[in-house]
């Protein structure tokens, strides 16, 4: 399963219901899909700018696009700026993929007999899988791989952890969480910190 999908699935409860604010989950998707391009080998960051590594095409258009966009631009494109360009639709298009995979289904219920609400539960076993996985890592049970501190890293930049980690108490989960995203190889740990940045910019404009 891709990053951006196990962010996506820790992202709402059991009914389908979102636990962070949509913009937020929009922002780490975005992220999401930019680490995996990074863990693939196709993409470097360096000082909050993107760069292309050239290599054959990967087969999906959309990373293929992106890929071909970087690599086209005049200068390094900044991070921060993929970021607000990657999260429009993000959260829509990662739907589209579960519900194809059968990891979501879609459901129509009427509030009060009247309105009627879409709410899209995922497979408990698939988000069970995930959830041990990250625990293990907070816990310190075992060292994580990169997509797995990537994981831990956004779950930590979008503000989801209380939601993800609710038998851990927060004084040990933080520094943990914390020192996860520390160990983060150099262009992964620009891009949750980037992520963390806009999440921060949003709520502020969400309050202001």
């Amino acid at each position: 399963m891709r990053l951006r999908e196990e962010l996506f699935l820790l992202g709402y409860d059991n009914a389908g219901r979102p636990a962070v604010h949509a913009d937020s989950l929009d922002i780490g998707v975005a992220g999401a899909r930019l680490i995996e391009l990074v863990l693939a080998g196709r993409v470097g960051v360096a000082a909050g700018r993107l760069s292309a590594v050239e290599a054959p095409a990967t087969g999906d258009a959309e990373a293929d696009g992106l890929l071909s966009a970087i690599a086209r631009s005049p200068q390094p494109p900044p991070l921060a700026g993929a970021l607000s360009q990657l999260r429009t639709g993000a959260i829509d298009a990662v739907r589209a993929e579960l519900l194809a995979e059968g990891v979501l289904t879609k459901t129509v219920q009427r509030r009060l007999g009247l309105v009627p609400v879409t709410r899209y539960p995922a497979d408990e076993a698939v988000v069970r899988t995930i959830t041990v996985r990250l625990w293990y890592a907070a816990h310190g049970r075992s060292q994580p791989d990169e997509p797995t501190a990537a994981l831990c890293g956004l779950v930590h930049a979008v503000l989801l952890h209380e939601h993800v980690f609710t038998t851990m108490p927060m004084a040990g989960l933080e520094p943990r969480l914390r020192d996860i995203r520390a160990q983060l190889a150099p262009p992964v740990r620009e891009i949750v910190d980037g992520v963390g940045t806009l999440v921060s910019s949003a709520a502020f404009a969400i309050y202001r």
